[in-house]
């Protein structure tokens, strides 16, 4: 049950994002600054953190193929960005606690580095003349403060999502006590 809760986490995350792209529509020309929702991929980040890396690195792979067929983007940016991320999350959290301001900080500096990431994807490949600042300017600040209330509401989905998944696990295990005391 437990990936059956993480995948509807994530997904209910997914149609959040969709919704506020739907709000906030992308401005390719960038002249006015572009907001892109990150509330499926923090959601997933919230997951990977509590896995071992090889799990981690697997459910960031499949969730960024997930993400490319959504996007219909470049194949495999999503994938390689989520699994750099997961990577980082990996060796971050083993420093941090679950407190509500450290995660915060901890999705908004990894909503930083994925967006460094596909920025220097898109300058090394030449799809994107966007210079260092306009990117900081038009679409880094507008995105990292634009996802401050989506943070909280995914942290919190986060620990309601926990919390079931606990109480789920106390019932089966109590379960299980009864049935192995009634076979002695």
């Amino acid at each position: 049950f437990a990936m059956i809760y993480e995948a509807a986490f994530i997904g209910i995350c997914l149609v959040a994002d969709m919704i506020l792209t739907a709000l906030f529509p992308f401005d390719f020309a960038l002249i006015h600054s572009v907001f892109i929702p990150c509330m499926g991929f923090c959601a997933l980040m919230l997951t990977v953190r509590q896995k071992n890396l090889l799990d981690s690195l697997f459910m960031a792979f499949v969730a960024g193929m997930v993400f490319d067929f959504l996007n219909a983007d470049h194949f495999m940016l999503s994938s390689l960005v989520c699994m750099a991320c997961a990577f980082l999350i990996h060796i971050w959290s083993k420093h941090i606690s679950s407190s509500l301001l450290e995660l915060m900080i901890l999705l908004l500096s990894i909503i930083f580095v994925k967006e460094l990431l596909i920025y220097f994807y898109m300058t090394a490949s030449n799809l994107s003349a966007m210079s260092l600042m306009t990117w900081l300017s038009k679409r880094l600040v507008t995105t990292l403060v634009g996802n401050l209330a989506p943070i909280l509401l995914v942290i919190w989905m986060n620990d309601q999502r926990q919390t079931l998944q606990i109480r789920r696990e106390s019932i089966r295990r109590k379960g299980e006590k009864l049935r192995w005391e009634q076979l002695k």
